[in-house]
């Protein structure tokens, strides 16, 4: 449970953070990001951060508050993703929303509640996000989150034969599964 300090501190910091500030503070993290070539900002690039917003919005913000409201972008840019490339969803380019179903997206926000405000809004800078964000997190077959405990040895050895080999056989009990796959027939390309 959050000590109360740090709820007071959430609550004063949402409501701190205008539209304008934090598209602001996209705005300098794009910059950074195609300056730095896909570099995470420190603790010193979001203190220049806050002197530049302060310079543009004439709100002050300490450095950790910006690293912070960066983290949570972040977050929210990966929820995000992680809905559009949903095989049931496809996209709205007028809107720049999802679509889908309703089933299928009322399926999807009771086991991701945080997406729900996407329906109708999308993501906000959508291309900034992307650009800010994309070379941070991890996706694909070896990706886990830091919530998350990392395969074994075993496991990670596995996933990245198959990523690397999607052709060759897992191991000959398998091999039966695959042929239906393959036509009955192989190349022997298979694991020993």
């Amino acid at each position: 449970m959050p000590r109360k300090s740090q709820i007071d501190d959430d609550a004063e910091d949402i409501t701190i953070w205008t539209p304008v500030s934090t598209c602001a503070l996209l705005g300098f993290l794009d910059d950074y990001v195609k300056k730095t070539q896909g570099a995470n900002p420190i603790m010193r690039d979001f203190k220049v951060m806050s002197e530049n917003i302060l310079g543009t919005c004439y709100k002050r913000y300490v450095a950790t508050q910006i690293k912070s409201k960066y983290h949570r972008m972040r977050v929210v840019y990966a929820k995000f993703k992680k809905l559009i490339n949903h095989t049931s969803f496809s996209w709205d380019f007028d809107n720049n929303t999802p679509t889908c179903p309703n089933d299928v997206w009322s399926d999807y926000c009771k086991a991701n509640p945080r997406v729900k405000k996407f329906k109708y809004v999308g993501l906000p800078d959508y291309d900034m996000n992307k650009n800010v964000f994309e070379k941070s997190n991890a996706t694909g077959g070896l990706a886990y989150t830091s919530a998350n405990q990392p395969c074994d040895i075993d496991e990670e050895e596995d996933i990245e034969e198959r990523l690397l080999n999607p052709d060759i056989l897992p191991s000959d009990a398998d091999e039966e599964a695959f042929s239906d796959y393959i036509g009955g027939q192989h190349s022997g390309n298979k694991r020993a």
